[in-house]
């Protein structure tokens, strides 16, 4: 029975941000369109969280 959360290459997660965080990493965002048109909310978080990742794999 297909959710629609999922496909071949992602998955849907919902989360809760703080207001303050969101308004941050909207102006992040904003700050950072100037040298990449593209970027977005969803580019930032996903970029945040691979990075915290291989923090994480480097103190192993």
């Amino acid at each position: 029975m297909p959710s629609g959360n999922t496909n071949n290459k992602s998955a849907k997660k919902n989360i809760r941000f703080p207001h303050e965080l969101i308004e941050e990493i909207d102006a992040c965002v904003e700050r950072e369109k100037k040298d990449n048109p593209n970027a977005n909310f969803s580019a930032w978080v996903l970029d945040a969280c691979g990075q915290k990742l291989k923090s994480e794999q480097d103190k192993e």
